[in-house]
């Protein structure tokens, strides 16, 4: 595909690369309840797909977020040997759940990718486009984040970078 080195791009502005966006800050912030409706409005005013966790088909999955009531409010998870199921908590925790059964993987790397696309009659192959938006992942915990500089070092880094994953992972914002 017709894009430029990932390396160039991800490294701009930070040290390490794209991979110092997700390191520890040694200051905690707390954002109010109202502040995290601002903050995933702001988000897709700016131009981002929010993705965060919200409940689905009796599980806590990732996928696109219109607003912040949209979070597992609530709900947490009892998990063992073989068994997930969602149970009701005793208050208004949006991220009080262990884990779900996806990754933020499925969109950073996901499972099918249309590389090019050709019409009959004459067409000429065309390289499929990086995605319309930069991803805004919202409620990552922090072995996610580490999950994902990993992935950032492994296919970022190497002597073939994989310029899929540069593209999607390209502005990337994530709390």
């Amino acid at each position: 595909r017709g894009r430029r080195d990932p390396r160039v791009a991800l490294s701009a502005g930070a040290p390490g690369g794209n991979v110092a966006v997700l390191s520890e800050s040694s200051d905690a912030v707390t954002i109010s309840l109202d502040g995290l409706d601002e903050l995933v409005a702001v988000l897709r005013r700016r131009g981002y797909r929010v993705i965060g966790p919200l409940v689905r088909d009796g599980a806590v999955v990732y996928d696109e977020l219109a607003t912040a009531s949209e979070l597992p409010i609530g709900w947490g998870d009892e998990q063992e040997a073989g068994v997930y199921r969602l149970v009701r908590r005793d208050d208004e925790a949006r991220f009080g759940y262990a884990v779900g059964p996806h990754s933020w993987k499925q969109f950073l790397q996901p499972p099918h990718v249309r590389l090019w696309r050709a019409q009959r009659n004459g067409g000429q192959a065309q390289d499929e486009d990086e995605p319309d938006k930069p991803f805004a992942f919202f409620g990552v915990r922090g072995c996610d984040r580490h999950a994902i500089a990993i992935q950032d070092r492994v296919l970022l880094e190497g002597r073939f970078p994989d310029t899929d994953y540069a593209a999607r992972r390209e502005g990337a914002f994530v709390v």
